[in-house]
């Protein structure tokens, strides 16, 4: 048997955050489009008047 024993007080490989950060990034990008278009909706005609469309 060649079995090494196992210590629990050795440290786990760290986790990769990868994925929250990942996900953190979608909400955010998520967060600006969603105000872009509240803006766009609330201030549209305004805009298009300035813009003298």
């Amino acid at each position: 048997m060649n079995e090494m024993p196992v210590n629990p007080n050795e440290e786990q490989p760290k986790k990769s955050n990868t994925g929250l950060i990942i996900g953190i990034v979608v909400v955010v990008l998520l967060c600006c489009c969603c105000a872009v278009v509240a803006g766009g909706w609330f201030y549209g005609d305004a805009i298009v008047q300035s813009l003298n469309f």
